[in-house]
């Protein structure tokens, strides 16, 4: 006769809660029989069975909703496609995690080199987590887009920079600014960096370094200076200063446009940047089609549009000449699984709107594949050229 066990007893073998077994029960993952003289859940060997495949699966990381596809489908199901798809999701995963772990160490860092309040503390981790967050988009935007290094060289060609020049980088980061255009750095021109420690801006300090040992950059063409862009004291003047994605992370923005106007020589040029709302409109759009609850997300799109609005006036009272460039960005993922990552990445509010429909949105995504059988959004970036005194011809 075969063995049958109890929800207790199968609960205690397989190490889990009668109330995991129970919930198993109602996703139509187990199939308990009912003994036929008291009417109790009773399980055989073949629900033994199912129950180490979805174990083995749950570790695995993979949904509930996933398992219930698989095991319906399990002799005709792609494993391959599907295991490769869920070692994506898990990498992507696993880059979340190292980003949190690099936040506390550069957190730690900070407890280590400085005496500060509670209130100074979390705003400086504020700012780490914040520096780590556009990183990471960044990435995001060099892996996705038509053409990665487009938005540094953009940005390089509108300064309209010509030999002898002194720049201030305010806020240098990673330095793809300069990385991308190196070879088009006018004769003569010296780049003051300004960033905080313990950020990418280490590693633009060490690739300097790297290339000046290699023959391949001037000595001194690049400086570096070490802290908060808003607390630091700036002597010197510039004919060039570059506020590139630095802005949204600034609190008194007005106070440090106005600080930076005055570093201007007569004849200086802000080139100031960030990302515009098209990326955020075309996520609305999505959910609205999906009509999903996608009241978070238009929430998230009315607080960017009014961020924006709002920085734009800010500027606009400090430099009233600036003008406004615009720079589109195509964003091509091979599988609707990077695209749906990509999505909650960018827009946050927008894995909490999915909720327990995941899988759903992502079928709904599959139906967006374009004629080049990839899958696309678009995003737009602001660059305004800000006059040192009104009338001042802008590069062309």
């Amino acid at each position: 006769m075969e063995r049958t066990y109890t929800i207790g007893e199968l609960a205690r073998l397989a190490g889990v809660s009668v109330k995991t077994l129970r919930v198993y029960e109602r996703k139509g993952l187990l199939f308990p029989q009912r003994n036929i003289q008291n009417g109790y859940r009773v399980y055989t060997e073949a629900a033994v069975r199912e129950l180490e495949k979805i174990q083995l699966m749950k570790y695995l990381d993979f949904s509930l909703e996933q398992i219930e596809e698989f095991l319906k489908r399990y002799e005709a199901v792609g494993r391959e496609e599907m295991l490769l798809t869920q070692k994506r999701l898990l990498e992507q995963k696993r880059a979340q995690l190292d980003s949190v772990i690099s936040c506390v160490e550069k957190a730690a860092t900070e407890c280590k080199e400085s005496e500060t309040d509670a209130d100074t503390f979390l705003k400086a981790l504020g700012n780490i987590v914040k520096n780590q967050r556009a990183d990471e988009l960044a990435d995001l935007y060099g892996r996705y887009s038509d053409e990665p290094r487009g938005w540094s060289r953009f940005v390089f060609t509108q300064a309209g920079l010509c030999p002898g020049m002194r720049i201030l980088d305010a806020g240098a980061g990673y330095g793809n600014l300069w990385r991308y255009n190196l070879e088009r750095i006018p004769d003569g021109v010296r780049i003051t960096c300004v960033d905080r420690h313990n950020t990418h801006a280490d590693g633009f300090l060490k690739y300097v370094k790297e290339k000046e040992g290699a023959g391949e950059l001037p000595e001194g063409q690049f400086s570096f200076l070490w802290g908060d862009l808003e607390q630091m004291e700036i002597c010197e003047k510039f004919h060039c200063i570059f506020l590139n994605h630095v802005a949204f992370f600034i609190q008194e923005k007005e106070c440090l446009y106005e600080r930076l106007r005055n570093r201007l020589s007569e004849n200086g040029v802000l080139v100031c940047t960030w990302g515009g709302g098209l990326l955020f409109e075309n996520i609305r759009l999505l959910f609205k089609e999906f009509s999903g609850n996608s009241a978070p997300v238009e929430r998230r799109y009315t607080k960017v549009a009014s961020k924006l609005e709002k920085a734009e006036e800010e500027l606009l009272r400090i430099f009233p000449g600036a003008e406004r460039r615009s720079y589109i960005l195509k964003l091509r993922f091979d599988t609707a699984e990077e695209f749906m990552e990509y999505i909650f990445q960018a827009c946050r509010p927008a894995e909490a709107a999915v909720g327990q429909r995941r899988d759903e949105f992502l079928q709904f995504l599959r139906s967006k594949r374009c004629g080049q059988g990839s899958y696309g959004i678009t995003k737009d970036t602001y660059l305004y050229l800000c006059r040192r005194e009104a009338g001042q011809c802008l590069p062309e």
